[in-house]
Parts: C-alpha cells; structure tokens; sequence
C-alpha cells in the first residue's frame, strides 16, 4: 500500500454536478458534518453535455453506426437529485487526473470465457460463445460435492462461476496441476461457495485443476477475473460470522501462479455510514487503466488503482483506493449489494434502500438518483438502443412488508427518466431469517432472434412458493410470453445462442430443477432434477452449463 495520507472531499449540494461539469466553477458548501445545506440554483436551460453512442456488430447488430446522444440536464430531476450527499476520501498519490472510459462489452476482456458476473461492464450475459444445439436436451455430466459452514450451505446467491480458456503460457506459470497442463483446451472453472472456499474445477470432466483457496467466511457473491488475462482472482465475503465467532470480512485479492492473497479491503470502514462488512458485488476491472470498481454493503463505492506490474513468474500490485459515500434523505439502507453496470464513464447501482444512482467514476460526482420503491439487489442491466442507453432494473419485497409490488422498470440511462414500469404482487417472509419475494435475479437482455425482449425472474408471485418467468417488449413493456412456476427462484436466467443467432433460456428454480427454454416462444423443451434449491445462477461455456445447489453439489451439464 502507498502512502497513507488520505485527503477528504466533502459536497451536500447536488446541483453542484452543473456548474462542476459544464462551467468548472465550485460552490461553497457546509461540510458534511454540518447540518445539509442545499443551494436553490437552476440548471442552465441550453447547457448540453454530449456522449457519444458507438452501435457495434455481434448477434443483435448486423451494421455499425455511430450516433451522438445528448443528457439535457433539464430532464433529470433536480429536487430528488438534492436529496443526496456525498463524500469521497482518497489516498494522496491517487491518480485523479486518469480517466476511466469503459468500451463496449465485447472488448470488455481478452481473456476467452465470463470472467465475472453476468460477463462484462453491460452485465448483460453469462454465457460464451455459441452451442450446437440439435436435440434440445439436458444432460449431467459431471458432479463434485462440497461443503458448508454453519447454515450456509452449498452455493449461495447470487453465486456464479467464472469459467476462463487461460492462454497457454499461463497454464504453465500457475499452480494448476501438472496432469492438466498438457491440455491445450483446458477450461477452468473458477467457483466461490458458501463453505468459503474457492474451488478451481475443469470444465470438461469435473476434476479439480488445483487446491481451492480458503477464506475466513462464506462467500455469497461471485468471482471476477482480471479481464487482461494477468492471473489475478477477486473474491467477496458474504458473512462475517462463523461458529459463533467474529471474522475478519471484506474483499480480497489473490495471486493465480500461486494462490497467494495480495490484498484485502477491510469491511469495516471508519468512512461508511453502514457498519456490515460483506461483499456480494462482485467487481469490474478496467483493462484500460488498470483499475478495479466494486461496492460494498457498508455502503461504499471503490474505485481502485491496482498498479500492477506482472512479468513471467513475478505478480504484484500496489493498490490505491478512492471511495464514495453518500447519504440520501429518508434512506437508512445504504448497503449495496449488487453488481456495478458501466457505461463509458458512468457506474450504475442501487441500495437496499430502494434509491438507484448514476455515478460519474471520473469526478465521483452523482449525475441522478432515482427512488426505485424497496430493496434492489439485483444487478443493473444496459443496452445501447438507437437513440437512448437503457437501463433495466427490478426491485424485491422487502421493506413494503410480508406482501408488497415488485417494480420492473426501463429506465433512460442518461437521464433517470422512466420509460415503462410494470409492477406484480409478490409474497415475502419477514423476520429474523428473512426470504424476499420479487425480482433479486438479473434479467436476460435479448439478442438474436430474441433480440426485442427482454426476460425476467420473479420470486414468490401467485403465492408464498411460486414465481414466474415473464419475457417482456423491450419497447413497450408488455408481456410476450409468461411461464408461471411452482417453485420460487431467485436463479439468473441465461441466454445462449446458436450460431444462427437462435435463443435459448436456462433456468433453474429452489425445488432444484433447470429448464431449458425456447426463447423466442416460452415453451419449456426439457428439465432435470439437480436435487436442491439453486440460489446461484449458470454460467455457460460453448454447449456446457455449470451451477452449484444449496444441496453442496456443483454440476457440469450439456446442452445437446
């Protein structure tokens, strides 16, 4: 760690972001231990801060254009967005002058495979490459048992595996097993569990490329791995308690040629509002700029300048931290725990409050806020449309009560401004183990021949144990298809793909059964039993699912 003198910024006037951005002129506030102070100031009405929208060529897109969009600051919100104030506290050597513009999500990462949850900066895919699906079939192929600490069993929400096709000169360097390095097409499955371990899997047979990693604690969220194919490996805890015993929690760093920890984020932080440690987000690295993002749920947003230096055999990092906190009138609920979207320069999350942020990454600025009903933890999703960024986002049941309305909303990313909402009545159990109904898993954003929807999961509506699976118009909101379950889910759907651009849903439910769905039409094509509740969601490789149950299973599965 660099030096430790540490410089605090203090803002409570949101209007602030105009001036700021468009004249470069400061206003002078009260710090933020003082009382909030709020300036009555308008927003220029023919002020424009232009952002260019690049249209890229995969599934979906068949051209490329290039469209400028434009945020009128008269669109957004001005007397919600004086709600919040915010603070940032930064390391002094910290490279403030060095700008974070994130690509587009296919030139998110170099390395072959989904390296964190839901793929990339969009957060808008689980999956890899295109499968050969002819028989439209469900197949185990493998399975491995693992372990549990306490109650926490098996694999978690929102526990996704990561699964990387490492470049061979890496194989050689790291510590996997030396029967494996001889296998040009090794795939590893990278996979955090609720035992606290990090297991390291091979996707093609179910045997363990190397020893897992250990951790204080049981991790709920997922792995992220550095995107520039450097065998980095970022890892969040999820409870801070084991055996009746205080554990040290936060966010931790470890070297892949060895398996050895470089870095730890303490949870408990003197800066945040909120004093729980845990992190299940799970992070975002800026190949670009060497930079990690991640948020916590003691409320805090951490932009993370790793300094890496990496040559052969020879890893290290040398991190600064800047961070941001926030305070917004009304909201006692700072914690975050989903998974950071972003759009070029702007980061997109929301609380367990109920309030949904843009965040510019670079100025540590808040663009808008929004106020999102109740508790969202599932992630953020993009998707550049033609003349908007939209933005997908889905809140639980949770501080409404026992019964209350999960809101789905299309949002405009550059504004706040709604686009269409639909909201569906939904059950949760309360108390001191409390399970929420609603939407806590990520949407599938359609391409391909399913490229006008956009598919949902929703937790404990029709009925305390039921749910559905609602695939909706990207355009207008309303329903396509819909299919009503038995059994509840709190599972992200993934979407996979033919060669042809042909979409296919995988599912799974907390009776321990995934579906294989036509995408295009609803119609379930296949199911097998997986023989306990699967909390986490899939990540796929080519034609190859793996997920992990609560029943302390991890399972490979075909698609044929």
């Amino acid at each position: 760690m660099r030096g430790l003198k540490v410089r605090i910024f203090h803002v409570t006037v949101a209007t602030y972001l105009t001036f700021a951005v468009l004249t470069g002129i400061r206003i002078p506030v009260r710090n933020i231990n003082d009382n909030i102070h709020y300036a009555n100031i308008d927003y220029p009405v023919n002020e424009i801060m232009k952002i260019k929208l690049t249209k890229y060529k995969d599934i979906a897109d068949s051209v490329k254009t290039t469209k400028e969009l434009k945020i009128n600051y008269n669109q957004i919100d001005k007397e919600t967005l004086n709600k919040i104030e915010y603070s940032t506290l930064k390391y002094e050597e910290f490279p403030t002058d060095e700008k974070i513009e994130f690509k587009i999500p296919k030139e998110y990462s170099k390395v072959k495979g989904v390296t964190c949850f839901r793929g990339n900066n969009y957060r808008n895919t689980a999956s890899y490459g295109t499968a050969d699906i002819k028989e439209k079939r469900l197949e185990i192929v493998w399975d491995i048992g693992i372990g549990s600490i306490d109650r926490w069993t098996g694999v978690g929400w929102n526990g996704q595996p990561a699964i990387i096709q490492w470049p061979k000169e890496h194989v050689n360097r790291m510590n996997i097993k030396s029967s494996k390095k001889n296998n040009r097409n090794l795939k590893e499955v990278i996979y955090g569990a609720l035992d606290g371990k990090v297991y390291f899997i091979d996707l093609e047979d179910g045997t363990y490329t190397r020893n897992p990693i250990q951790i204080p604690g049981p991790i709920k969220g997922s792995v992220t791995v550095d995107t520039r194919g450097i065998p980095l490996l970022y890892v969040g805890q999820g409870i801070n308690k084991v055996n009746g015993r205080w554990v040290k929690t936060g966010y931790r760093i470890f070297n892949l040629i060895d398996q050895t920890k470089l870095f730890f984020i303490n949870g408990i932080d003197t800066f945040a509002y909120r004093g729980w440690p845990a992190f299940d987000s799970t992070a975002l690295i800026d190949k670009d700029t060497d930079t990690l993002l991640i948020c916590g749920e003691n409320g805090l947003f951490y932009r993370v300048k790793l300094n890496t230096q990496y040559d052969e055999n020879i890893l290290s990092i040398e991190p600064e931290i800047m961070k941001y906190r926030y305070r917004i009138a009304g909201n006692r609920y700072q914690g975050i725990e989903n998974s950071v979207a972003v759009y070029k320069n702007l980061a997109f999350f929301a609380d367990n409050g109920g309030w949904l942020q843009c965040l510019d990454i670079n100025t540590f600025e808040p663009i808008w806020i929004r106020k999102v009903t109740d508790d969202t933890d599932s992630t953020i999703v993009l998707e550049e449309e033609q003349d908007i960024v939209a933005l997908y986002t889905a809140c639980e049941v949770d501080k409404q009560g026992s019964i209350g309305y999960s809101y789905v909303r299309k949002i405009d990313a550059l504004s706040g401004k709604l686009i269409w909402e639909k909201k569906y009545k939904c059950h949760s159990i309360i108390g001191n183990h409390p399970n929420n109904g609603g939407v806590l898993a990520t949407p599938v954003v359609g391409k391909g021949n399913i490229k006008d929807i956009i598919v949902f999961n929703i937790a404990r509506y029709g009925g305390l144990n039921n749910g559905v699976l609602v695939a909706l118009n990207k355009d207008s909101g309303e329903e396509v298809w819909r299919i009503n379950l038995k059994n509840y889910s709190w599972s992200s759907p993934v979407a996979i793909y033919t060669d042809k651009g042909e979409g296919y849903i995988v599912f799974c439910d907390s009776a321990g059964y995934m579906y294989l769905i036509n995408g295009k039409e609803g119609e379930i094509l296949h199911k097998i039993d997986l023989g306990a509740n699967v909390e986490g969601s899939p990540a796929v490789f080519e034609n190859m699912i793996v997920v992990g149950t609560r029943g302390q299973k991890i399972y490979g599965i075909r698609i044929n």
